[in-house]
């Protein structure tokens, strides 16, 4: 991952484990293609689909909007995103009043 940048830390743990460390290309996102490996290993456990919208989405039409919440006290500024009038996600309630509603 990104530790791999510091070659100090490349030399210690060669040093430590006595054998040469190989540092990939890239190597700054193997985190991310670990979790993108997990994550689909999983979904094919649970036979969920994916939600991801492909690269078409940057030219999908999102509206966001932003309201007062007066169920209590706190009065949180409660922002949220629209896909052709769906609800996408809510967010910014010190509680999960909003997160899920409607989506």
């Amino acid at each position: 991952g990104g530790v791999a940048f510091n070659q100090g830390m490349v030399r210690a743990f060669e040093e430590t484990l006595g054998t040469k460390v190989i540092v990939p290309p890239h190597h700054e996102v193997l985190g991310a293609i670990g979790v993108a490996l997990l994550t689909h290993e999983e979904m094919a456990i649970r036979g969920n689909g994916t939600r991801f919208k492909g690269f078409a989405a940057a030219e999908a039409n999102f509206r966001t909007s932003s309201f007062e919440c007066k169920a209590c006290p706190s009065v949180c500024e409660i922002s949220q995103v629209f896909e052709e009038g769906k609800v996408l996600a809510r967010w910014g309630g010190r509680c999960d009043l909003w997160e899920s509603a409607g989506i």
